[in-house]
């Protein structure tokens, strides 16, 4: 796809990548784009800066590394699924069947971006990803079928009913077809009320029965107890990217401390497979150190930026590279209860949700809302940084024990505003 860098390629691993593999990628990112790597917050990964040229030279490389997906909907997994020591079932065969399916065209009028997300459970479950079709499974004490929704994410998404996991796949490809009936630009959410969604509820194998309990969110970073006795260590990039030549040799140190495989994951972040716990000790320690998150807690978590300006055509604010003072200058507030969204332009590409603090390229603010609602204020990036260090002193100052999303909403818009120095809308 194009972008204000040139070509961005973007790929979905459908399983764990092999350390070479990792390493062969990053070479044809520095080669064939402009060595920027990128993984998403749905856990794909992404090189930037190709040309017109160097695009096919990338991709037969992707194709030579037996990367090539075959098209159909994106298929998104839980990241260690098979692995996971706390995994409820493995649905691996669930996933290789689906597959097939895809890479035989038999929904080839699904719409590009209609993706399908398999979740097996355990410690790295999918609860927090949007999707279109979510299969789910639970607990076996509770109940041994698998749970199918549609749109949204586990908490926001309709509910369909309950199937038997030999089942599942018909069901999917049932779904599939109707998305796939209203053409290329249908999606999940256009069957989601009403008479659609009744009528998928219909389905001969969907059995009736309230939906699984709320789960714990998902934390990527961190150690990963696997039912091979070994571990695996979860990283997170900051803001979203790294250079290639800085992941390569974070997979280099990997394989160095024992790890056979790296396994992109949701929440922008890496998983090194295979390692025992001084290994991934040591691995965290030489992550830390090349600026990768190696602690849940990081106040860098927790502010979004895009590509930003000169990345992409659209922007009009260096997002990456304002991204730190942020992060550094709102650190009291980063608690963890709130996101900061860095946009370089009303489209919110890096975060579609709300989030407390939005700013937009080149001076708009937006409170407890998204990059494309009308602006609450405005204000110079210079000012909106200053603004979060006077935010912090007011909620230190307050005497009120509260979460700094309790802050925002408790000021609102207008008081956020007055608080930060921001001029209002």
């Amino acid at each position: 796809m194009p972008t204000g860098d040139g070509l961005l390629a973007r790929l979905m691993p459908s399983g764990p990548l092999a350390i070479d593999t990792v390493v062969a990628l990053c070479d044809a990112g520095q080669v064939h784009g402009n060595g920027i790597v990128e993984v998403t917050q749905r856990g794909s990964l992404q090189f930037r800066g190709l040309s017109a040229a160097s695009a096919p030279e990338f991709a037969r490389c992707v194709v030579a590394l037996g990367l090539d997906a075959g098209g159909g909907a994106p298929l998104i997994a839980s990241p260690l699924m098979g692995l996971d020591a706390h995994e409820f079932a493995d649905l691996r065969p669930l996933l290789a069947a689906l597959r097939a399916e895809l890479a035989n065209h038999r929904f080839a009028s699904v719409g590009p971006k209609v993706s399908v997300l398999i979740d097996g459970g355990g410690s790295l479950h999918l609860d927090g990803v949007p999707g279109d079709i979510r299969v789910q499974a639970v607990p076996a004490a509770e109940d041994s079928r698998l749970h199918v929704s549609i749109a949204g994410n586990a908490a926001t998404g309709t509910a369909l009913g309950w199937t038997e996991p030999q089942h599942a796949l018909e069901v999917i490809a049932h779904v599939l077809s109707c998305i796939a009936s209203r053409g290329t630009d249908a999606r999940a959410r256009d069957f989601a009320n009403g008479a659609d969604a009744q009528a998928l509820r219909t389905l001969a194998h969907l059995s009736d029965a309230p939906p699984p309990n709320p789960r714990p969110p998902a934390e990527p970073i961190g150690v990963h107890r696997l039912n091979t006795g070994q571990v695996a260590l979860g990283i997170a990039l900051a803001f979203g990217f790294t250079e290639a030549a800085v992941l390569k040799r974070l997979a280099q140190v990997a394989a160095a401390c024992g790890a056979s495989s790296i396994q992109t994951s949701p929440g922008r972040s890496l998983l090194a497979i295979g390692l025992d716990v001084n290994g991934a000790n040591e691995l965290s320690a030489a992550a830390a150190a090349a600026g990768f998150l190696v602690r849940p807690n990081d106040p860098r978590r927790h502010v979004v930026a895009c590509a930003g300006a000169p990345a992409c055509g659209s922007a009009r604010l260096a997002t990456r590279e304002l991204a730190p003072a942020i992060a550094e200058a709102a650190k009291p507030l980063l608690d963890g209860s709130l996101t900061i969204h860095l946009s370089g332009c009303a489209k919110g590409c890096a975060h579609p949700g709300a989030a407390a603090l939005t700013f937009v390229g080149p001076d708009r603010l937006v409170v407890q809302g998204c990059a494309g609602d009308t602006p609450h204020g405005m204000a110079p990036i210079a000012q909106f940084i200053a603004g979060l260090s006077r935010l912090s002193a007011q909620r230190q100052s307050s005497g009120i024990p509260e979460s700094s999303a309790g802050l925002v909403s408790r000021l609102g818009a207008a008081g956020v505003l007055d608080a930060m120095g921001a001029a209002h809308g």
